[in-house]
């Protein structure tokens, strides 16, 4: 791993890549590698090739913030490669893990998008602009941006 990690610090992706795929013919059973690798093959536009090594590292048992960052890589892969509902399913098992992560919540999002639930996708992402943003001429707005995204067709 300190070696990948030295080529990932240098910016050699490609060699960290490499390197990192060899170490898991000798490590098979590493969660954290299987999960670094997995990243390196997203920084490269790699998506498909990611999505057994993201499952892999889940299956295998990952520290909470590894997992975390591994649902949202898997989701995400998912979602580029076309695979809504199974980028949905990961989004939401992510979000099932850890609730509180809007990461989670903005890129399930991009999914109800994509699976043309528009409505469900645009009230999430106002939910989390409502709790997140810290810009004051939205702070006036706060309240109305949550009531919209309660229900975004509601009339009054």
């Amino acid at each position: 791993m300190k070696q990948l990690e030295t080529l990932k610090a240098e910016g050699r992706i490609e060699e960290a890549r490499q390197h990192g795929l060899l170490q898991l013919i000798a490590h098979p059973r590493h969660a954290g590698l299987h999960y670094e690798v997995a990243c390196l093959h997203d920084n490269l536009g790699r998506e498909a090739q990611a999505i057994p090594l993201y499952q892999q590292a889940i299956a295998l048992g990952l520290t909470d913030e590894s997992l975390r960052g591994a649902w949202l890589g898997l989701g995400s892969a998912y979602r580029t490669t076309g695979q809504y509902p199974e980028a949905l399913a990961a989004f939401e098992q992510g979000l099932a893990r850890f609730p509180d992560a809007n990461e989670f919540k903005v890129f399930r999002a991009m999914v109800c998008y994509n699976l043309g639930r528009n409505k469900e996708g645009m009230e999430s992402l106002l939910a989390v602009l409502a709790e997140t943003a810290t810009d004051p001429a939205l702070a006036p707005y706060r309240r109305a941006i949550t009531l919209y995204a309660a229900d975004l067709d509601r009339r009054w």
